[in-house]
Protein backbone atom coordinates (compact mmCIF):
# COMPACT_ATOMS: atom_id res chain seq x y z
CA UNK A 1 0.00 0.00 0.00
CA UNK A 2 1.03 3.49 -0.95
CA UNK A 3 2.54 5.76 2.43
CA UNK A 4 0.48 8.42 1.78
CA UNK A 5 -2.64 5.99 1.79
CA UNK A 6 -1.23 5.09 5.11
CA UNK A 7 -0.79 8.38 6.46
CA UNK A 8 -4.16 9.41 5.37
CA UNK A 9 -5.71 6.60 7.68
CA UNK A 10 -3.80 7.92 10.73
CA UNK A 11 -5.43 11.48 9.70
CA UNK A 12 -8.69 10.03 9.32
CA UNK A 13 -8.44 8.81 13.18
CA UNK A 14 -6.88 12.03 14.27
CA UNK A 15 -9.65 13.85 12.87
CA UNK A 16 -12.46 11.51 14.36
CA UNK A 17 -12.64 12.80 17.90
CA UNK A 18 -10.05 10.61 19.11
CA UNK A 19 -10.26 9.03 22.56
CA UNK A 20 -6.72 9.48 24.45
CA UNK A 21 -5.62 6.32 23.98
CA UNK A 22 -6.17 6.66 20.59
CA UNK A 23 -4.14 9.39 20.52
CA UNK A 24 -1.40 7.54 22.03
CA UNK A 25 -1.73 4.78 20.32
CA UNK A 26 -1.84 7.25 16.75
CA UNK A 27 1.47 9.22 17.95
CA UNK A 28 3.42 5.06 17.47
CA UNK A 29 1.71 4.55 14.65
CA UNK A 30 3.33 7.33 12.87
CA UNK A 31 6.60 6.85 14.47
CA UNK A 32 6.56 3.59 12.69
CA UNK A 33 5.10 5.11 9.14
CA UNK A 34 8.21 7.45 9.56
CA UNK A 35 10.83 4.33 10.37
CA UNK A 36 9.17 2.13 7.82
CA UNK A 37 8.89 5.35 4.85
CA UNK A 38 12.98 5.40 5.92
CA UNK A 39 13.72 2.15 4.90
CA UNK A 40 11.69 1.95 1.91
CA UNK A 41 13.42 5.61 0.54
CA UNK A 42 17.18 3.93 1.97
CA UNK A 43 16.77 0.51 0.02
CA UNK A 44 16.08 2.89 -3.38
CA UNK A 45 13.13 -0.07 -4.10
CA UNK A 46 9.33 -0.78 -3.46
CA UNK A 47 8.40 -3.82 -1.01
CA UNK A 48 6.19 -6.04 -3.00
CA UNK A 49 3.14 -6.78 -2.55
CA UNK A 50 3.44 -10.25 -2.01
CA UNK A 51 5.94 -9.55 0.34
CA UNK A 52 3.24 -8.07 2.62
CA UNK A 53 -0.34 -8.45 1.34
CA UNK A 54 0.00 -10.87 -1.15
CA UNK A 55 -1.27 -13.48 1.47
CA UNK A 56 -4.09 -11.57 2.64
CA UNK A 57 -3.53 -11.99 6.27
CA UNK A 58 -2.67 -9.92 9.49
CA UNK A 59 -0.12 -12.61 10.20
CA UNK A 60 1.62 -12.87 6.43
CA UNK A 61 1.91 -8.62 7.28
CA UNK A 62 3.05 -9.09 11.09
CA UNK A 63 5.83 -11.97 9.69
CA UNK A 64 7.21 -9.26 7.54
CA UNK A 65 7.07 -6.44 9.17
CA UNK A 66 9.22 -8.93 12.10
CA UNK A 67 11.60 -9.13 9.10
CA UNK A 68 12.01 -5.93 8.90
CA UNK A 69 12.03 -4.24 12.29
CA UNK A 70 13.61 -7.15 14.54
CA UNK A 71 10.03 -7.87 15.96
CA UNK A 72 10.30 -3.96 17.54
CA UNK A 73 7.10 -1.97 17.97
CA UNK A 74 5.96 0.84 20.03
CA UNK A 75 5.05 -0.06 23.66
CA UNK A 76 1.58 0.87 23.13
CA UNK A 77 1.24 -1.21 20.09
CA UNK A 78 2.96 -4.57 21.48
CA UNK A 79 1.10 -3.99 24.71
CA UNK A 80 -2.20 -3.68 22.81
CA UNK A 81 -1.12 -7.06 21.02
CA UNK A 82 -3.06 -5.35 18.06
CA UNK A 83 -1.11 -7.35 15.33
CA UNK A 84 1.83 -5.59 13.30
CA UNK A 85 1.45 -1.29 13.19
CA UNK A 86 -0.44 -0.18 10.05
CA UNK A 87 3.36 0.57 8.43
CA UNK A 88 3.29 -3.13 7.78
CA UNK A 89 1.41 -2.88 5.34
CA UNK A 90 3.58 0.03 2.87
CA UNK A 91 4.75 -1.28 -0.05
CA UNK A 92 5.41 1.80 -1.87
CA UNK A 93 6.08 5.67 -2.22
CA UNK A 94 4.78 7.11 -4.94
CA UNK A 95 5.19 10.55 -3.79
CA UNK A 96 8.13 11.34 -1.08
CA UNK A 97 7.71 14.90 -0.65
CA UNK A 98 4.04 15.28 -0.70
CA UNK A 99 4.41 12.09 2.05
CA UNK A 100 6.78 13.63 3.82
CA UNK A 101 4.71 17.16 3.92
CA UNK A 102 1.29 14.97 5.11
CA UNK A 103 3.76 13.07 7.98
CA UNK A 104 4.87 16.49 9.30
CA UNK A 105 1.41 17.74 9.47
CA UNK A 106 0.01 14.54 11.35
CA UNK A 107 3.00 14.82 13.54
CA UNK A 108 1.93 18.27 14.19
CA UNK A 109 -1.85 16.93 15.04
CA UNK A 110 -0.49 14.53 17.32
CA UNK A 111 1.92 16.58 19.14
CA UNK A 112 -0.53 19.40 19.70
CA UNK A 113 -3.30 16.20 21.13
CA UNK A 114 -0.16 14.37 23.44
CA UNK A 115 0.67 18.32 24.72
CA UNK A 116 -3.30 18.73 25.88
CA UNK A 117 -3.42 15.05 27.24
CA UNK A 118 -0.62 15.51 28.88
CA UNK A 119 -2.13 18.90 30.71
CA UNK A 120 -5.31 17.10 31.14
CA UNK A 121 -4.70 13.59 32.83
CA UNK A 122 -4.43 12.42 36.56
CA UNK A 123 -2.70 9.35 36.42
CA UNK A 124 0.84 9.09 36.85
CA UNK A 125 0.56 6.42 34.46
CA UNK A 126 -1.08 8.00 32.03
CA UNK A 127 1.54 11.46 32.24
CA UNK A 128 4.28 9.42 31.72
CA UNK A 129 2.88 7.12 28.64
CA UNK A 130 1.87 10.76 27.22
CA UNK A 131 5.59 12.05 27.56
CA UNK A 132 7.37 8.63 25.69
CA UNK A 133 4.93 9.03 23.23
CA UNK A 134 5.71 13.06 22.82
CA UNK A 135 9.58 11.63 22.55
CA UNK A 136 8.37 9.48 19.72
CA UNK A 137 6.73 11.98 17.62
CA UNK A 138 9.36 14.20 18.32
CA UNK A 139 12.31 11.85 17.14
CA UNK A 140 10.14 11.15 13.89
CA UNK A 141 10.02 14.57 13.26
CA UNK A 142 13.72 14.75 13.48
CA UNK A 143 13.44 12.15 11.29
CA UNK A 144 11.14 13.46 8.75
CA UNK A 145 13.36 16.68 8.51
CA UNK A 146 15.97 14.80 7.75
CA UNK A 147 14.57 13.15 5.35
CA UNK A 148 13.34 15.70 3.49
CA UNK A 149 16.29 17.50 3.48
CA UNK A 150 18.06 14.18 1.87
CA UNK A 151 20.10 12.88 4.96
CA UNK A 152 20.35 9.60 6.98
CA UNK A 153 19.91 9.96 10.69
CA UNK A 154 23.07 9.94 12.78
CA UNK A 155 23.98 5.88 13.57
CA UNK A 156 22.40 4.79 10.79
CA UNK A 157 23.19 2.48 7.78
CA UNK A 158 23.68 4.03 4.44
CA UNK A 159 24.41 7.91 3.31
CA UNK A 160 22.76 10.50 1.36
CA UNK A 161 19.16 8.92 1.42
CA UNK A 162 17.00 10.67 -1.78
CA UNK A 163 16.38 14.19 -1.60
CA UNK A 164 12.97 15.14 -1.27
CA UNK A 165 11.93 18.49 -2.61
CA UNK A 166 8.99 20.59 -1.03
Amino acid sequence: MDAARLVAESERVMRGAPQPEDVIEEAWQAGELVEALDRLLAAGQQRSAAETEGAGTARAAGTAWAAMTGGRAGPVLAAAGAGPPRAARMTAVRDPAGTLRALRVLLGEITDALVGLTCAVQDEGAYWQCIEALDAVDEAKDRVRALARGERMPGEPGTGGLPCVD
